[in-house]
């Protein structure tokens, strides 16, 4: 599991922790103090990750950026440009206040999706109090049975760490993942660009990419000039990434190290329409290759719960989405150790 995975492995994690501390309410001998003392406990939950998931984030932003400005001054080399002149420093002021922009939108989401979380569960909570109490009271049923009813209802979704437009509720280790890619490209490519104006160069080229989305495909395989300097290229107003888990980066492109039949292919592409321009067999495709990656990335979601919570019996995610597409007794197994450990950290918590 790398760090990024890592990262979204604590949410996940995080989440079956407040899920679990709500189940406690079960038995159904809540008390006032009680209550109060599992809101703190979701208050004491949230900092621990809220700590965490920032330290994680500022050394993955670093490492992406520098990531991103190496493949920039790698590509100048590669298309010509003799090595001694390029100049490779990650200039202190620029570069340090590049990542600090990105950390501190990041920081920001992280900030979000923290009080959505707890928001979400300490209502949840107050919800199970008032629903269980309400159906003692009018329809003759014991606290328990009331209050166990009450806790299935209120646990059967995951944590809340964003509230769309739409009022969908998205899961915060969903939500997240897409804030860390997002992030992540994005202080690569804005990497990538620093080094570029670094080395006096203007021009870049978005890179294309075959099968991609309606609006990815509006702005892929051109060449834009960064300042608007340059009339015969787009500026670059828009830059990638354009959304989450957007593949998109830009690269230096040197147009005396371009042949003249290139120069102006690139000019009539650069110029087109900002239209969708993809062919149907590729639309098609893009479509079905989206909703295969729903089915991965619920099999995905269930290795980071468990890689979580048990790292040293789950096996990597390839292994385990083999074992659990052929119901192997291994993934058997490893759901009982699951479900297990999960048990023990309910009568822990």
């Amino acid at each position: 599991m790398d760090e990024t995975d890592k990262l979204i492995a604590l949410y996940s994690h995080t989440g079956e922790r407040l899920l679990e501390l709500i189940r406690t309410l079960e038995s159904g001998s809540y008390t006032r103090r009680r209550k109060e003392r599992i809101l703190k406990q979701i208050d004491e939950i949230l900092a621990e990750l809220t700590d965490g998931a920032a330290q994680s984030m500022s050394e993955l932003l670093a490492e992406s950026y520098k990531a991103g400005s190496q493949e920039a001054a790698s590509s100048l080399i590669a298309q010509g440009m003799p090595e001694n002149q390029v100049n490779t420093a990650l200039e202190p002021i620029i570069h340090q206040q590049a990542v600090q922009a990105i950390m501190d939108d990041t920081f920001f989401r992280i900030l979000e999706a923290t009080d959505n979380m707890s928001q979400d569960a300490k209502l949840r909570v107050e919800e199970i109090v008032r629903t269980a109490t309400e159906r003692m009271l009018t329809e003759g049923f014991s606290r328990r049975e009331a209050t166990k009813e009450a806790v299935a209802k209120m646990t059967e979704q995951g944590i809340t760490g964003i509230v769309a437009k739409n009022g969908a509720r998205i899961p915060a280790d969903k939500y997240m993942n897409g804030v860390v890619q997002y992030n992540l490209r994005k202080a690569h490519v804005t990497g990538a660009e620093n080094t570029i104006v670094q080395n006096g160069l203007d021009l870049v080229y978005v890179n294309y990419v075959g099968i991609t989305c309606e609006y990815c495909a509006k702005y892929q395989g051109r060449v834009y000039s960064i300042s608007g300097a340059d009339p015969r290229f787009p500026k670059l107003e828009i830059r990638p990434p354009y959304h989450a888990h957007c593949v998109h980066s830009i690269s230096a492109w040197i147009e005396e190290y371009q042949t003249p039949d290139e120069v102006e292919r690139m000019l009539a592409a650069s110029n087109r329409p900002f239209t969708d321009n993809r062919t149907e067999s590729n639309i098609r495709r893009y479509n079905e290759i989206q909703r295969d990656k729903a089915r991965k990335n619920e099999t995905r979601k269930q290795w980071l719960r468990y890689k979580a919570v048990l790292p040293n019996d789950t096996p990597n995610l390839r292994q385990f989405a083999s074992q659990k597409a052929r119901k192997t007794a291994k993934y058997t197994e490893l759901q009982e150790l699951y479900r297990k450990a999960n048990a023990t950290i309910k009568a822990e918590g």
